[in-house]
């Protein structure tokens, strides 16, 4: 391990505690189940500006994606310390039981399969993350015309509408890193990376309108990596 190892892992950490932090701050504040737990879903999804400084892939399964799975796995049982604490709460009274865990499982796949390609694996975490989680809050507070699913066209736009932006800020991010030589990766597509953005929200929109529960925190970044990698990121 080199010294950037280090400085990422401590990075993703205090991600993640800051995430924490914030939700039961949230929680304080009267916000319900739901707010608090996009809270933690939007802000551990923040590591996408971190994990391209790992110098091997071992060492976010060992250190960071494979600990935080086997965490949310016990935390899905009741009757352990860890289910009782505010990850349990948030695993087992705040969504789907399953979904943190299976949020987990995702960026284990993102790391496997997609090492090679971390600006299309960004873009399909955040696809996840803000895109999936702003589109919930939208859909919640302001969805009145229902298609499939229990899901509304408002909140079918609000998941577009932030992948696209956020996919568009994660490409420019690693172009940056990429073009002034801090990282070594592919950025060039076969569309403008406002074209690939908006493929990312379209993808994203519908993944997430079709999926079944929880299973769209595999589908979505997992459909998304596979068509940017297509695309040429």
């Amino acid at each position: 391990m080199e010294v950037q190892d280090y400085i990422a892992l401590v990075l993703v950490y205090l991600i993640i505690a800051v995430s924490l932090a914030l939700s039961m701050y949230l929680e304080k504040k009267g916000y319900d189940g739901n707010i608090t737990r996009k809270a933690v879903h939007i802000g551990v999804g923040n590591f996408v500006f971190v994990w391209w400084m790992f110098t091997e892939s071992w060492i976010m399964l060992v250190f960071f994606t494979i600990p935080f799975a086997i965490l949310l796995f016990v935390a899905m049982f009741k009757g352990n310390p860890i289910s009782k604490s505010k990850i349990g709460d948030i695993s087992n009274n705040r969504g789907h039981r399953t979904g943190l865990f299976l949020y987990a499982v995702s960026i284990m796949i993102m790391v496997l399969f997609f090492f090679d390609h971390w600006v299309a694996a960004s873009v399909g975490i955040v696809a996840m993350t803000y895109g999936d989680a702003f589109g919930s809050i939208i859909g919640k507070r302001y969805g009145r015309h229902k298609t499939i699913n229990g899901k509304s066209a408002e909140g079918s736009l609000g998941v577009f509408a932030f992948t696209a932006i956020l996919g568009a800020v994660v490409i420019l991010f690693y172009g940056f890193l990429i073009t002034n030589g801090y990282y070594d990766g592919t950025y060039e597509g076969l569309l403008p990376f406002w074209g690939l953005a908006a493929v990312a929200g379209a993808i994203t929109a519908v993944a997430e309108m079709l999926s079944p529960g929880e299973w769209d925190n595999i589908i979505i970044p997992t459909l998304v990596a596979l068509s940017l990698v297509a695309l040429g990121l």
